[in-house]
């Protein structure tokens, strides 16, 4: 090898090194995102509206995603037309919050410019829960149509699921 061949391969693998040096982590620009699979948030939303049908409730069960995107919108044998919009918009607050609807609600009390209102489609009070795996927010579930009861409905459904929520 000449010492001109040998100076630009240096000269490259110097170009190469500073390159990938230079280059982010590909850690610090992808972001891992835990999802809820169809079949889970189906299962989900069903056991909601068996937890109220032992209570003789007739509700709206609905499930989103991160992103406040429905995944399962079920409307019970019997519920009411109004509760199809109102479970959605309470899965849509808890995910936005990242806690319970009635937490929220309860923040509005206390301090009404914590919480915003103005955005369409939330609804601080009952029925509205996160679902985390861990401490990550990964979805919520709207419960509709059981006066007072949506939330203990929506917790029932919750933790018949924990094990899959891992």
């Amino acid at each position: 090898m000449t010492f001109r061949a040998f100076s630009r391969l240096v000269a490259v693998a110097a170009l190469v090194a500073t390159g990938l040096a230079a280059a982010p982590a590909r850690g610090a620009d992808v972001l891992i995102a835990h999802r809820l699979s169809a079949a889970l948030a189906t299962d989900i939303a069903v056991a909601a509206i068996a937890a109220c049908e032992k209570l003789t409730y007739k509700i709206t069960a609905a499930v989103v995603d991160y992103d406040g995107v429905n995944q399962a919108l079920i409307r019970g044998d019997g519920a009411g037309v109004h509760t199809v919009q109102a479970a959605r918009d309470k899965a849509f607050t808890a995910v936005t919050y990242g806690r319970a609807t009635s937490a929220v609600g309860e923040q509005y009390k206390t301090s009404p410019s914590a919480v915003i209102l103005k955005e369409p489609f939330l609804i601080p009070g009952d029925g509205g829960l996160p679902i985390k795996i861990g401490n990550e927010v990964v979805g919520a579930l709207g419960v509709s149509g059981s006066p007072g009861k949506d939330e203990v409905c929506g917790n029932a459904a919750l933790d018949q699921y924990r094990n899959r929520l891992k």
